[in-house]
């Protein structure tokens, strides 16, 4: 066989032995998956810690018992490249389940597979799964990417916003942007929803010429619903009685009345529907 032949033949070896551990992880096979790579397989996986070995059906076991069902395990762009006993192999791949708690998941990462050529056949001795953060202060990680969008994400960035700002994993992130429209003015300037269609991964309002950012818990990425205590965010208005009479008129529960405190402004205390608790406050003018 001439070299390109060699090549081509590896390449057909070792997509086969990819699309045998991709089923093995769809049908939670442990076994299976196990022996597609070898004993010191390296993994760098998503989940922590940073380095892990595959070989561990037990570790395979309990990740797979917290799924219902079978795995949605999709492989994209498959790319691989030989040369001589070591190929690489790269993915787009898609994950997606139900976890036993009903929650269902899905997202797009990147995998990188290193293999060696065995005795026993091409075996995968590397993986790597990874997905980008988002560049904009937040870190978070960009579970919402999808190959077939049409998002430019090589636009001009947003200009960058001056001040603090806050943001906020509420239950029900949705109704929480609605809530803040109806009582404190909030004008929506962007939402994306997680991969479930449901869920709002991202959602950015202004409320009083600041920004405020709103998502949902993410338990399944280490994002579980805390509630939130330990802060107010202020509201520094020109109007307290406009801006108090329409939050209460909302839902807004007084925790504190609106009356003029020590230091001599008008202040009070909301909280709203979800836990957060509101300070609303504004100079006494001089016919007050």
């Amino acid at each position: 066989m001439t070299v390109t032949e060699h090549r081509t033949a590896a390449v057909a070896e070792i997509r086969s032995v990819i699309g045998d551990w991709a089923e093995a992880l769809r049908r939670k096979d442990a076994a299976r998956v196990l022996a597609n790579g070898t004993q010191d397989c390296v993994v760098f996986s998503l989940a922590p810690p940073l380095k892990a070995s595959d070989a561990d059906a037990g570790g395979l076991d309990a990740w797979f018992s917290t799924w219902k069902g079978q795995l949605g395990f999709i492989l994209e762009d498959l790319d691989i490249a030989v040369s001589g006993d070591v190929a690489f192999a790269t993915a787009l791949t898609h994950l997606s389940g139900e976890k036993q708690d009903g929650e269902k998941a899905a997202l797009w990462y990147l995998l990188t597979l290193g293999l060696r050529r065995t005795d026993g056949g091409w075996k995968i001795a590397h993986q790597h799964e990874s997905v980008p953060f988002y560049m904009d202060g937040s870190f978070k990680a960009a579970i919402d990417l999808d190959p077939r969008s049409e998002v430019d994400w090589q636009a001009p960035s947003r200009p960058p916003m001056p001040g603090v700002i806050a943001y906020l994993n509420l239950e029900d992130a949705d109704a929480a942007a609605s809530f803040y429209g109806r009582a404190f003015g909030a004008k929506e300037e962007d939402r994306k929803y997680a991969q479930d269609g449901s869920r709002l991964i991202h959602c950015h309002l202004t409320i009083n010429g600041g920004a405020l950012m709103l998502n949902d818990p993410f338990p399944e990425f280490g994002h579980p619903w805390k509630p939130p205590e330990g802060f107010v965010l202020h509201l520094v208005v020109d109007d307290a009685d406009v801006w108090w009479k329409r939050a209460v008129a909302a839902g807004a529960e007084v925790t504190m009345p609106l009356e003029i405190a020590f230091w001599g402004d008008y202040y009070g205390q909301l909280r709203d529907p979800f836990g957060v608790t509101w300070g609303i406050v504004a100079p006494v003018t001089g016919g007050d």
